[in-house]
């Protein structure tokens, strides 16, 4: 049996000293962050819930459970590719960057309940914090410096920002958004 509140505490203490953070296999890691997002994730849907109902509760457990998995495993292989291969920093397996990008997430998770309250502010500031527990994590874990930790995170997204904004464009630019006779009539 998962011992539920104890994992809350471990993830609070993570993400007050990431220093703290040892290695974990994927499984361990998979199994942790459940098990810190169970009572945040369902008191959340009820939140939302309350304010948008049953879809909006339904959309908050998928986010929660599913997605933000998901997004956990795409991101840490993108931080594991520039890495190790990029940056050529990384020496340690994905399971370690894995583990790092798990820790990450901890403020969004553990009080994603407040996201149907505030909006997007919320949102920032536990990205934010995010960030710096995952810089933390990443030096610690794979034994790097700042400037690479943030590098194997930030360089993968400004790429991607770059890959998204010229299809947005090209997407654009065949509806004739931007043909000459649209712009003038702007």
């Amino acid at each position: 049996m998962v011992d539920i509140i104890g994992s809350i505490k471990s993830a609070w203490d993570l993400a007050i000293h990431p220093s703290k953070a040892k290695p974990m296999d994927i499984s361990d890691a998979v199994k942790f962050y459940y098990s810190f997002a169970i009572i945040p994730g369902i008191v959340a849907a009820i939140i939302a819930g309350i304010i948008g109902g049953l879809t909006a509760a339904v959309i908050m457990l998928a986010v929660i459970f599913i997605l933000e998995l998901i997004f956990i495993f795409v991101d840490a292989a993108l931080y594991q590719l520039f890495g190790k291969f990029v940056l050529r920093k990384f020496k340690n397996d994905y399971s370690v960057t894995f583990t790092a990008t798990v820790i990450a997430t901890i403020p969004a998770i553990l009080f994603y309940w407040i996201a149907p309250i505030t909006g997007g502010l919320s949102s920032i500031i536990f990205g934010i914090w995010g960030l710096i527990l995952l810089t933390i994590a990443l030096m610690k874990l794979q034994k790097v410096s700042g400037v690479t930790a943030v590098l194997s995170w930030l360089l993968p997204g400004i790429i991607l920002s770059i890959i998204a904004f010229l299809i947005i464009f090209a997407a654009l630019s065949s509806l004739g958004v931007f043909s000459p006779t649209a712009l003038t009539t702007i």
